[in-house]
């Protein structure tokens, strides 16, 4: 009989497992370089043993797809290894070539960047293991893995805008907060909002500023443009966390009144700046598609078939229909 051997992710567990290992057996000296810890539990049945390398547990959506396989893993009784890249491509490639190395049927891969990363699919490819790629696309790889399970993040940026045009209306000057230039879904998003916001000659962006996904850089530059700009209508920020931070911007200016902010991802602070009022318009990127991931890898190693994409259905949130999506929230 199989055991469920279960990976554990981060700096932080490691030290902790490292001060209370006092039962259970030690981890082995490259395990404690790599800043992994293992435990093992017994398994119910025998299965499949599935690895998921996730870019960078700091990352909150990947972070929420990383506990989603433990949980669906752990029901299922499917024997599991995860690895955090904690935002380093190399680390990645290192992190997928030990999954291969410890024998995983199927492998998710939720790559920090999905051109640098590109090895990790080949190699597993090489190792005739079926891989899913979450969350961030990897085009350059799309004949070797059997789906892609995430977002069209074009479709996110024209929802986006699409909120901003439905909460502030067809004029006014606004500013739009980018994620990481170079990132596939940081340059989607732009694509969308300027297939939507082009359209309208009265709104005028007076600001548009990459902020790497980052609240602390956000609301930095937030206050920069607050200063150069006493009239502003509207902020679009290409996820929540950015949206956290241009919030605190404007509200230290006193200007909460006067700037409509919208964000992305539905995370939970976003979603209770929804209901308290200082964010006026959301856009989903459900958790859930880890899910998908994980069922298109167990139908293939069964035999199936699967859709080379799947994409999440994605919806914008306002305060009137946020209880509709509260089981998105994470």
């Amino acid at each position: 009989m199989k055991h469920k051997r279960i990976v554990a992710v981060g700096l932080a567990m490691a030290m902790l497992f490292s001060m209370t290992a006092c039962s259970g057996g030690s981890d082995t000296d490259a395990e404690k370089t790599e800043g992994n810890a293992q435990e093992e539990t017994g398994g119910d049945e025998e299965g499949y043993f599935l690895g998921y390398s996730v870019g960078d547990y700091k990352v909150i959506l990947q972070a929420e797809t990383g506990n989603r396989f433990e949980d669906i893993c752990e029901e299922k009784n499917i024997e599991y290894a995860v690895k955090d890249a904690q935002g380093d491509s190399s680390t990645q490639l290192d992190d997928v070539n030990a999954l291969i190395a410890m024998g995983i049927d199927g492998l998710l891969i939720s790559p920090v960047d999905g051109q640098a990363c590109a090895p990790a699919v080949e190699a597993a490819a090489e190792a005739d293991i079926p891989v899913a790629v979450v969350l961030r696309d990897m085009p350059s790889v799309q004949d070797l893995y059997v789906t892609f399970s995430g977002t069209d993040d074009i479709e996110l940026g024209e929802l986006g805008a699409q909120g901003l045009v439905d909460a502030m209306g067809e004029s006014g000057k606004i500013v739009y907060i980018s994620g990481t230039p170079g990132l596939s879904t940081a340059e989607d998003r732009t694509t969308g909002f300027h297939n939507i916001i082009d359209q309208y000659d009265g709104i005028e962006i007076i600001a548009e500023q990459a902020c790497d996904y980052n609240r602390a850089k956000a609301m930095e530059t937030m206050e920069a443009i607050l200063q150069a700009n006493s009239e502003i209508d509207a902020v679009w920020c290409a996820n929540d966390e950015m949206a956290g931070g241009v919030v605190q911007a404007i509200d230290a200016a006193g200007r909460t009144d006067e700037i409509l902010v919208g964000g992305a991802n539905l995370q939970s602070d976003g979603y209770q700046r929804l209901l308290d009022g200082t964010q006026a318009w959301d856009v989903t990127t459900p958790p859930m598609m880890l899910d998908n991931a994980l069922d298109a890898i167990l139908t293939v190693l069964d035999g199936g078939t699967v859709e080379k994409r799947i994409n999440a259905e994605l919806d914008i949130v306002t305060k009137d229909n946020a209880a509709d999506f509260e089981y998105q929230v994470y």
